[in-house]
């Protein structure tokens, strides 16, 4: 039976029902609205190469960048149609993305949503894997990482988390390397589809103008998924990361970097926090908007001394621990982050600020919900995340406060963290 919840403070709603098979499907009607925006996605990133396979009692190690090649081949399908040719007949868009922990399959356009929707589940679970087309991928994804090998953003991001984390695995390309790609198998492909791609590991959210009981009872009595069974969640080997990053300091040099690039990163353990995951990262996200965002003081006086080119700072959730990461672009990347760990060390937070922070972050999260792109992606990282929605963000942000702040601050330590810096040569 489906649930309807309100993403409160705003007029958009939810409507959930998990299936009999485990299937969570999630429907976002928005009524004046003529696109839509749906997507298919499983819990399998590119960190999860331990685990024991569906229907087997023994763990196995399969080699890294197989979720993505999982994903290049699932718009190989048996009968010859090509999902991207299916779509554009609508003049409707489809891709999809592999990342850390989840792979995602979008389609979105303004027509034929029913047709759309149904096909989208049916290419999903219609695996093909033969040796032939399997041999034939490895060269393409050998010359997409070639490619990302020359992005200086890419290596950058990829050094970071190498300096970050030291057995994670987390710290490897999502796309692996040539040298594991070379390994993979249909049967390995086979093994990771039949443990990952279950109704169970899956969900699907659905924005756009429709009836919410029209688009529920197509997915519900779908023919690939109507008769699936419930299957057990997969059994994922965990990860014993120590808290101590596994670098301070590395430098690169590099070919392609006119200027020096950065990421000064910090990395907290979540196991002793005493907030909820989601209200701790809130707060976080407060403190650095507030001492590092686009109008800060750092900022403005970081510009006048001609330090700072650009500055980006972004959070990461990775199993227990939060990741912060700076990335920067200055001449000076070093003076840059030692101005920052003196600004971490020292800042102080006033009530106005906090009030401030609260009415942009509110308006923000209304304009973001009369965006269907948005908001279906906004959803699907928060059951990354917290396991959950979290329908109540907007009253949550009203309840934010300096006394809680200052007691989340009393316990914060940035002490923990790395360095990474391309240099030009």
């Amino acid at each position: 039976m489906m649930n309807k919840k309100e993403l409160k403070g705003t007029d958009t709603f939810i409507f959930h029902e998990e299936l009999s098979n485990g299937l969570n499907v999630y429907l976002l009607p928005f009524p004046n609205k003529k696109n839509y925006f749906m997507s298919y996605f499983t819990k399998f990133g590119s960190i999860n190469i331990e685990f024991v396979p569906n229907g087997e009692k023994k763990e196995i190690k399969v080699p890294l960048g197989i979720a993505h090649f999982l994903e290049h081949k699932m718009f190989e399908q048996e009968d010859g149609e090509v999902p991207f040719e299916f779509f554009a007949k609508s003049g409707t868009g489809c891709n999809a993305s592999t990342g850390f922990k989840a792979t995602r399959y979008i389609v979105y356009g303004t027509n034929n949503l029913k047709e759309n929707l149904s096909y989208l589940i049916e290419y999903v679970n219609s695996p093909y894997f033969t040796d032939e087309n399997v041999e034939k991928e490895k060269g393409i994804i050998a010359e997409e990482i070639n490619m990302y090998d020359d992005n200086p953003e890419w290596i950058l991001t990829e050094e970071v988390e190498k300096a970050l984390f030291k057995v994670h695995p987390i710290r490897n390309d999502i796309a692996g390397y040539i040298d594991t790609i070379d390994k993979i198998t249909k049967e390995q492909l086979y093994k990771c589809y039949n443990t990952f791609y279950q109704p169970s590991n899956m969900g699907i959210v659905v924005g756009g103008n429709f009836n919410p009981e029209e688009i529920m009872d197509l997915i519900k009595n779908h023919p690939l998924l109507k008769d699936k069974k419930l299957a057990p969640k997969p059994q994922i080997k965990g990860v014993d990361e120590p808290i101590r990053v596994n670098k301070e300091l590395v430098e690169i040099p590099c070919h392609n970097v006119a200027s020096p690039k950065a990421g000064f990163s910090i990395k907290l353990s979540l196991k002793d926090i005493k907030e909820d995951l989601f209200t701790y990262n809130l707060y976080i996200g407060m403190i650095l908007n507030i001492v590092f965002g686009t109008s800060s003081t750092f900022r403005e006086e970081m510009m006048a001394k001609n330090l700072l080119n650009s500055l980006i700072f972004e959070r990461m959730i990775v199993d227990d621990f939060l990741v912060i990461t700076f990335w920067i672009e200055s001449m000076n990347p070093k003076e840059l982050i030692a101005n920052i760990k003196e600004e971490i060390a020292n800042y102080q937070i006033t009530e106005e600020e906090v009030e401030r922070c609260k009415k942009v972050w509110i308006s923000s999260e209304v304009v973001m919900t009369d965006n269907v792109e948005i908001t279906v992606d906004n959803l699907i990282s928060d059951i990354m995340e917290y396991k959950e929605i979290v329908p109540d963000k907007i009253p949550m942000i009203r309840k934010m406060n300096l006394d809680k702040l200052n007691k989340i601050k009393k316990d914060l330590s940035f002490d923990n963290n790395s360095t990474v810096i391309l240099l030009p040569e």
